[in-house]
């Protein structure tokens, strides 16, 4: 709690030297606890107290496990000889994966073309590009550029150009670095007792394994194959019917999806955000999550320490209990030096060793007035997130708005003994299942029309047709995005299990093997800018899928056709979210499930009839 009370006011405070302080507590914080984390003297307490192997509680002995586990997974059981070469391999990968993002950032390469060869694009763009030689004007190697062009350029040529171009940055800076940190990570996984760093992130997960990711990714691959397929047969009879010829690649993937949803979603995309009011959407939801989890939320008028009068403090209980279980802020408007995006920040983790009620705040930057109109992904992101704050973490999670409500409630009602297995410390294959399977009320009819209400008069809900068109929406290239996924995530998997790999040999591999006949385009390496295998997913990209996967299985299971089932709500809410991260989350799910987990509901959902 003190470290959030310290590191939380850089988020919020509208002081800059606030703010500013609260920056370097953090960094003061963080050079502390890797101190501790350190600290061999407390390891050998520790271990020789799990040796012992003394009758504790489940949760008691997963506690002195887990410490145990953390300890050993830094090489504190190494020699000294060891944890030297550990820490030196540990301080050199974090070096180059801080070049391997700035060398992108810095990056200043751009594209030339003439005002002709990017037909198709918004006046207001192209104006806005500066000119270079022969008055030609110059495109950035930016994603800023990248994917308004790729998304409505009609000329093909410069659609190959741009996107050659945007899969080769920094290749020649980036792709030396991103071998040396692949091998590098090897290493450290074998100095740790590893076969390999995949082996190494996956022991203390969900997935447990290289093999059960494998086998994951290869099955869901196949099942998707049939939607995929399909996708792109529309696809290319489109590419055909406009441009002409047979050929279709990756450079047309992204403007095609965005013709169709062009010429069948248009006139829902324009009018959408007007039956979706902030504070509508937020009295609908609060309704929802109430009723679904048997729990009330209460406004605490007197509050008054609040860091902006705007924010509102919020009494959680449990409705047959008339008991209190939990509070959670609202700062969902825009205010200069604001964090500036949408998260969920647990601010006090729950124990019932010590009678501790969990708290959190959720961000948001919400505009007043007329503005305050909410495009359908911020409704689907407010939903999300409202459910995280119902689990506990010491970082703030940006995603889009009823996903933050999600993850509110994932952090209030977990009842662990031990603060340390608070609602979001469960593992991070597992962290985002329920607050994806929240989501899913957004795609339901029922829900929509008590979330919205047009603005001009909110007694009028959003219509029949339009949530029809949502749903369809979300469904539309679902294979194809899908498929897109496991291609990174299988390459993510393959290099981190090896330190003898080919980068571009592995991704031509990869496009036969998933992309559905897309060929990879000639001279590129999305190695060089894949950021995410830099900044904390490496060997763990697969969590998107395997969090999605269970999501829908879960709400399948206990929620298809009857939303609004509150016997299900209640299970979910004792089953899942109370005990946190007290149990394995695999014990969850199939407590919740009743069996293993399948993925069935996940390839129903995408559009596998």
């Amino acid at each position: 709690m003190a470290v959030q009370s310290c590191v939380f006011p850089s988020l919020v405070n509208p002081a800059r030297d606030v703010r500013d302080a609260s920056v370097k507590a953090e960094k003061m914080f963080e050079a502390y606890n890797a101190k501790c984390r350190l600290r061999e003297d407390v390891y050998r307490v520790v271990k020789a107290y799990a040796e012992k192997k003394e009758d504790l509680p489940p949760e008691t002995q997963r506690f002195v496990n887990h410490l145990v586990r953390d300890y050993e997974r830094l090489g504190l059981h190494l020699t000294p000889e060891m944890r030297s070469e550990v820490d030196k391999i540990k301080k050199t990968i974090g070096e180059l994966c801080i070049t391997f993002q700035k060398n992108l950032a810095q990056l200043n390469e751009v594209l030339l073309f003439n005002e002709d060869e990017l037909a198709g694009l918004p006046i207001t763009f192209v104006k806005n590009l500066e000119k270079g030689k022969h008055g030609k004007l110059k495109l950035p190697l930016d994603a800023r550029y990248y994917f308004p062009v790729m998304q409505n350029c009609k000329v093909g040529s410069t659609r190959k150009a741009l996107a050659v171009a945007y899969d080769k940055r920094c290749i020649a800076e980036n792709l030396p670095i991103f071998h040396n940190v692949v091998k590098l990570r090897h290493r450290l996984a074998r100095l740790l007792g590893y076969p390999n760093h995949v082996e190494y992130v996956t022991s203390s997960r969900m997935a447990k394994s290289f093999t059960n990711v494998k086998n994951f990714l290869l099955s869901l691959s196949a099942k998707m194959s049939s939607v995929a397929a399909a996708e792109l047969n529309k696809l290319r009879a489109l590419k055909k019917a406009e441009e002409g010829g047979e050929e279709f690649g990756m450079e047309d993937l992204l403007y095609y999806m965005h013709r169709v949803e062009e010429l069948e979603f248009q006139a829902i995309t324009e009018k959408i955000r007007e039956y979706f009011p902030v504070e509508v959407v937020t009295n609908g939801l609060f309704q929802i999550y109430q009723e679904l989890f048997g729990i009330s939320f209460w406004l605490i008028f007197e509050e008054r320490g609040a860091w902006d009068p705007d924010v509102r403090l919020f009494a959680v209980s449990d409705t047959d209990a008339k008991k209190t279980i939990g509070y959670f802020y609202l700062d969902i408007y825009h205010r200069d030096g604001k964090y500036s995006h949408a998260c969920v920040c647990p601010l006090q983790p729950s124990s019932t060793r010590s009678g501790q009620l969990p708290v959190a705040a959720m961000l948001a930057n919400f505009r007043r007035g007329h503005a305050a109109l909410l495009s359908y992904p911020e409704v689907e992101t407010f939903f999300h997130e409202f459910g995280h704050v119902a689990s506990t973490c010491a970082i703030p999670f940006a995603l889009p708005f009823l996903n933050m409500f999600i993850l509110q409630m994932h952090h209030i009602c977990s009842r662990p003994s031990f603060a340390r297995f608070s609602g979001l410390r469960v593992e991070d294959d597992f962290v985002e299942a329920p607050s994806k399977m929240l989501e899913k009320w957004c795609s339901e009819k029922s829900s929509l029309k008590r979330m919205s209400g047009f603005y001009k008069d909110t007694r009028e809900p959003v219509p029949d047709s339009f949530c029809e068109l949502l749903v369809r929406k979300k469904k539309t290239h679902a294979g194809l995005l899908t498929k897109r996924q496991i291609l990174l995530a299988l390459f993510d998997l393959i290099v981190h299990s090896s330190d003898q790999f080919d980068t571009v040999s592995v991704l031509e591999q990869l496009h036969t093997q998933v992309m559905e006949g897309i060929p990879m385009l000639e001279g590129t390496d999305l190695s060089t800018s894949f950021t995410h295998l830099m900044g904390g997913y490496d060997g763990t990209y697969y969590s998107y899928l395997w969090n999605q996967v269970l999501s829908e299985d879960m709400f399948e299971s206990g929620f298809a056709g009857e939303v609004s089932n509150f016997s299900a709500g209640k299970e979910f809410r004792d089953k899942v979210l109370v005990p946190g991260a007290s149990k394995d989350a695999a014990e969850l799910v199939h407590g919740f499930l009743g069996r293993e987990p399948s993925l069935s509901a996940f390839v129903k959902s995408r559009g596998l009839k």
